[in-house]
């Protein structure tokens, strides 16, 4: 019974991984719609200023370390993977 509430557990936590990365990577693509839109607008109606280009690089710059960020936590989590497979490999190895 234990093993199966562990389970259970290990899914809502699946589940609950992916609904966030859905919901972060819908929000980096609003907000990277949103960045582009001001630009156009931006440039049609007044032409580029200093405080417009600031926003703009502002924005981008956060989404680039905002990824640079996620992509070095997967990094680590795929290398702890990597090392729970070798040790369960072991193991079987040594229960065969």
């Amino acid at each position: 019974m234990r093993s199966l509430k562990a389970g259970v557990c290990a899914m809502a936590y699946i589940e609950s991984q992916i609904f966030y990365e859905q919901n972060m990577l819908s929000i980096r693509l609003y907000i990277s719609a949103l960045t582009l839109f001001f630009l156009v607008l931006v440039i049609a109606y007044r032409g580029l200023g200093i405080l417009e280009a600031i926003v703009v690089t502002c924005a981008v710059l956060y989404l680039i370390l905002d990824v640079r960020t996620e992509l070095k936590e997967l990094k680590s989590e795929l290398s702890m993977l990597q090392d729970l497979e070798q040790h369960v490999s072991k193991l079987l190895s040594l229960n065969s």
